[in-house]
């Protein structure tokens, strides 16, 4: 979506007398998206473009700002001076105007999906690239948001009440300490929170040693579980 195109779209709303909201609701989309069309930030998919283009009554060419080629200028006519009686008389005859050439016709826009109206498919390929890296954009950003909201909440205090209680309420003080270790896993990003890769986390692998040392007593061969890192992570790879 180029800056041409995000005016054009913003002027075509305003002469329709709509709001960023009010178009929104027509689409069904939020505000924020029409805002970020209008800024040239992400472009309308397909079917978005068609409903516009049905909202404000014009061809896809007008609603994107493309123009037709103007028409080559005709040459300009150079008229010799007459040299006698003759050539003025045919001079002074009146000329008569070249017939004019039909109009070429203007192609409709293809609003179907049997046909393109572009050459090569070059259309719905755009198209189907734009939907794909805002499907992409708008992934990304929820997990920045999750993270976000993970990093503000207060899971160490959390943590540190859990172990008071098993403290005090059924005097865990050992083993209730390992769960401060899950504190650096809850702060993991999206992509080290897959199952394989965080079960083959040393933090993790550390966690599930404690608990056979302290549970089973099963310290020996207990620490064969740290082997686990590099085979979960190769599997993970895959």
């Amino acid at each position: 979506m180029t800056l041409e195109n995000a005016a054009r779209l913003a002027e075509l709303r305003r002469e329709h007398g709509l709001s960023q909201e009010e178009l929104a609701e027509k689409l069904g989309v939020s505000r924020q998206a029409v805002s970020k069309w209008e800024r040239a930030e992400s472009s309308p998919d397909t079917d978005n473009l068609i409903a516009l283009a049905k909202l404000y009554g014009v061809t896809l060419d007008v609603l994107l700002g493309l123009k037709l080629p103007d028409a080559p200028e005709a040459p300009e006519t150079v008229f010799e001076a007459p040299m006698d009686d003759e050539a003025v008389e045919a001079a002074a005859a009146p000329v008569e105007a070249p017939a004019e050439a039909p109009a070429a016709p203007v192609a409709e826009p293809c609003l179907s999906p049997d046909c393109d109206p572009l050459p090569n498919g070059s259309y719905y390929e755009h198209a189907a690239q734009e939907k794909a890296r805002a499907a992409k954009e708008a992934e990304e950003q929820a997990a920045r948001e999750r993270e976000r909201r993970r990093r503000r909440f207060p899971y160490p205090v959390v943590v540190t009440v859990a172990y008071l209680a098993l403290g005090f309420c059924f005097n865990l003080w050992h083993p209730g300490w390992i769960i401060f270790l899950t504190i650096p896993l809850f702060y993991l990003p999206d992509r080290e929170r897959r199952p394989l890769r965080l079960l083959g986390n040393p933090v993790m692998v550390t966690i599930i040693y404690l608990l056979l040392g302290t549970q089973c007593n099963w310290w020996h061969p207990g620490w064969l579980v740290f082997f686990l890192i590099p085979l979960l992570n190769a599997a993970d790879r895959r």
